[in-house]
């Protein structure tokens, strides 16, 4: 995927570490953000980039840029971001009715400008959460990915005492159902997350996505070990994981199949001259 692929090339061991930033549909704010390098964790100091040009008359600032897919060509907005403590890498950025028009994961990039050259991008994500006055395809949510899986009360996960999936997971995951529709053949219609119409079976790939992503992280940690004569295996639950994620994800599979089946031979139906063609596509 391009944009786990950005993020591993930029330096981020874990997608956890990736920025999320999040605005409502059809809103204008102001986001912050403190940038951070993703080898060390360390801030980024931008004292060098605290002035809006350099003594060579060439741009030198942070920019905010946004894509709908990280392969678009096209730009879906740029910004320039307000240094506000350069020693801490601390930034922020103004967000708009435009920026926000549609509800979806949004790939963003922090790029730093010095001198007219792009000197480092930092990927992140950013989330447009659709409302019901504004939205428009009824976009999926991350809310209600969680709501499907039940993950909304840290409390509830007891054994974990947290959110199981981070919003930065669960934007991946819904980015990578998107790219799977886009990549099978044939290759009908392309869609991203801002504009995929089927809500229910997109969910249900979603959360294939999420349970296969715990899967092979709780085999790693799987270490069965004694504690007062009785054995513990915490992470043994992996290959439930693995087997519901398997089985959701078959599902998806088979609903993209179909899917794309029905639009091919819907589309293989014209007509020429006042006489109908009916052609069918294999």
């Amino acid at each position: 995927m391009p944009f786990a692929n950005q993020c591993v090339q930029a330096g981020y061991t874990s997608l956890r570490d990736v920025p999320s930033v999040e605005a409502d549909q059809r809103t204008v704010g102001t986001i912050s953000l403190q940038l951070r390098d993703p080898n060390t964790g360390a801030p980024i100091d931008l004292s060098d980039y605290a002035t809006s040009s350099s003594s060579s008359g060439e741009v030198t600032e942070v920019r905010i840029v946004l894509k709908e897919m990280p392969e678009d060509s096209v730009v879906w907005a740029q910004v320039k971001a307000e240094i506000i403590d350069a020693e801490s890498g601390q930034i922020s950025f103004d967000y708009d009715e435009e920026m926000t028009d549609l509800g979806g994961v949004y790939t963003g990039d922090v790029q730093l400008w010095h001198d007219g050259h792009l000197r480092r991008a930092l990927p992140f994500f950013f989330v447009v959460n659709h409302d019901l006055a504004n939205h428009r395809g009824g976009q999926l949510t991350i809310a209600e990915v969680r709501m499907t899986l039940r993950d909304v009360d840290p409390e509830a996960n007891y054994l974990l005492d947290a959110l199981q999936f981070s919003r930065q997971e669960i934007a991946l995951c819904m980015r990578r159902c998107i790219d799977y529709w886009n990549e099978v053949p044939p290759p009908v219609t392309t869609f991203k997350t801002t504009n995929f119409p089927w809500r229910y079976h997109y969910s249900r790939g979603v959360a294939a996505q999420l349970l296969l992503m715990v899967a092979p992280y709780r085999l790693r940690n799987d270490l069965p070990y004694n504690a007062g004569g009785i054995t513990i295996r915490s992470d043994a639950l992996w290959e439930r994981y693995q087997s519901l994620g398997n089985a959701l994800w078959a599902e998806w599979q088979r609903w993209v199949k179909d899917r794309k089946y029905n639009i091919n031979v819907m589309g293989g139906f014209g007509y020429i001259g006042g006489y109908r063609r009916e052609v069918y596509y294999r």
